[in-house]
């Protein structure tokens, strides 16, 4: 009988080790529709190009999918080309609220690109922004332009369960229920998670039912 508990003890441990909690990951859409601060006015120059967005002028924002709250870690893929280095940062209006990714850092000089990022919404200009819902891209150094910059994709990853879109929770849940439905509807906040309290919750379980065949072991 102990050997017969001690195999089950390996396998939920197995099982508590195999469990994960999944991230959000979302398609950050990439028009001339969905522009963040600078994106609007004449002086950027944002031009619409095949899979992406252009700009040689000072910036180019772009809205997310989902806001990110303060305190917030994401993790940012962001694919394209450039003749020249240039900058990334969370943004919310005009404010800048992560720390700012320099290209030059990993030594691009220009060329194509593919890079995997970490922001962290810090409030960075003490403005007391508690989200950030852009993506600034922006020339190497202050008082640069972009250099014939090109981005073709950005993906996000947020931490935990997707992010509702909407102040109504139960409005919420239907939306989620229903996108889970349509699975051949395509969507530019296109969702990869799980529940990640329900990751814990698997998480524990086998863990307590390796505990509780210790405890029928040392009792016989």
């Amino acid at each position: 009988m102990k050997k017969i508990l001690a195999i089950v003890m390996a396998v939920a441990m197995v099982m508590a080790l195999s469990v994960t909690s999944f991230a959000a990951t979302y398609d950050v859409e990439l028009s001339l529709d969905n522009l963040g601060y600078y994106g609007a006015t004449e002086s950027t120059n944002v031009t619409a190009v095949d899979g992406g967005l252009n700009s040689s002028e000072e910036a180019l924002s772009v809205l997310l999918p989902v806001e990110v709250a303060y305190g917030e870690t994401v993790t940012v893929t962001i694919k394209g080309s450039s003749d020249g280095g240039f900058r990334v940062w969370l943004l919310n209006g005009a404010n800048t609220d992560s720390e700012i990714w320099l290209s030059s850092d990993q030594g691009f000089e220009g060329g194509d690109f593919e890079y995997t990022i970490t922001l962290e919404m810090n409030d960075h200009d003490g403005h007391g922004d508690t989200v950030a819902n852009a993506l600034m891209f922006k020339g190497i150094s202050y008082g640069t332009n972009l250099d014939n910059f090109t981005i073709t994709s950005v993906t996000l990853v947020t931490e935990g369960e997707a992010v509702a879109t909407t102040d109504d929770a139960d409005e919420a849940s239907e939306e989620v229920a229903d996108s889970a439905d349509s699975t051949d509807t395509a969507s530019a906040e296109t969702t990869t998670s799980t529940n990640a309290d329900t990751g814990v919750i698997l998480a524990v379980l086998p863990m307590a039912v390796a505990a509780a065949a210790v405890v029928a072991s040392k009792r016989r």
